[in-house]
């Protein structure tokens, strides 16, 4: 098991509410490995049934976790919950930083050299 990321929670401000804590509308934001990282918290519904694999009752929820760049969303990860379980909720957040990181990583590296290896074929072509 990988150990778990290292971030920071930036809203909710920590001071007011330290700990892992949601707005109102089940949002928060988080620094994790240099990365700003948007969570959303919901509970699941029968829509969800099929995606997610929820039952679309209870006190299930689902952690989102998103990472954008320039406008772009570049990770996405997210992970089912239990509400009333603070160690559930807990590791999904966990998992959630920690894969939309790693995608996010990943996706940038991935690009990175495909925009290089565009640009080197470009300047062999003028040559």
């Amino acid at each position: 098991m990988l150990p778990p990321p290292s971030f920071e929670q930036l809203r909710p401000h920590p001071q007011a509410d330290p700990g892992f804590r949601l707005n109102p509308d089940g949002t928060a934001r988080f620094r994790c490995a240099g990365h700003l990282v948007d969570v959303l918290v919901r509970y699941t519904t029968e829509e969800d049934r099929d995606p997610y694999s929820t039952t679309g009752e209870g006190d299930e929820v689902i952690v989102f976790a998103s990472i954008d760049a320039g406008g772009v969303t570049v990770g996405r990860s997210w992970m089912l919950a239990e509400w009333h379980n603070p160690y559930s909720l807990r590791e999904g957040l966990l998992y959630v930083l920690r894969e939309a990181v790693d995608e996010t990583e990943h996706k940038v590296d991935a690009m990175a050299a495909e925009v290089a290896r565009i640009r080197t074929r470009r300047r062999e072509a003028t040559k």
